[in-house]
């Protein structure tokens, strides 16, 4: 089994498990410990394990994509928690980091969690573009496409879909003390 294809497996056992998508719900479902850190300037959201305790911390003046970052540090948690339990960590300067394998997964992992099969399948068949469907569904156009691009390579479509290639990088430039993108 490709490691595409057991993220969504993965994250399609969470959601039947605890009938929810939300990852905040999830969060506090799976005893992971939540904290906001007041005021950061940079940093979006960390994963850590301390001392057999799993904690996802995220900066409190996040608003726009605060469920794309706990989504996205929940995938940490729940793909590369053995890396973590050796003393690795995930928090922003890798999360930029588009070449990073981590990274990548966790991305694909907050994309599957965060839109739904059926949704992607109800607006392609629509023929809406994808930014209109980004803004129907209330994520990330990259985030979108990266969900879009793990369907399609695993055969989820009756018919070629063209979309654009997802930004690994996409929350580069966002901001939390902006809370927008530059």
């Amino acid at each position: 089994m490709s490691m595409n294809r057991y993220i969504y497996d993965k994250v399609n056992r969470l959601i039947k498990k605890y009938k929810t998508r939300d990852p905040i719900e999830l969060i506090e479902a799976l005893n992971i410990n939540l904290v906001y850190l007041p005021k950061t300037e940079i940093l979006l959201g960390m994963y850590h394990y301390i001392q057999r305790n799993r904690f996802i911390f995220i900066s409190s003046n996040t608003n726009f994509n605060r469920k794309t970052i706990l989504a996205h540090e929940l995938g940490h948690d729940q793909l590369h928690r053995d890396y973590c339990v050796s003393g690795g960590a995930f928090h922003d300067q890798t999360v930029l980091n588009p070449t990073n394998k981590f990274e990548t997964e966790a991305n694909i992992f907050a994309a599957h969690l965060l839109i739904s099969d059926e949704d992607v399948f109800d607006n392609i068949n629509d023929q809406v573009c994808d930014y209109e469907i980004a803004g129907k569904l209330g994520v990330d156009i990259n985030l979108l496409n990266l969900k879009i691009s793990e369907l399609a390579k695993m055969g989820k479509f009756n018919k070629p879909v063209n979309v654009n290639i997802p930004q690994g990088d996409f929350l580069k430039n966002y901001r939390p003390e902006h809370d927008d993108y530059y």
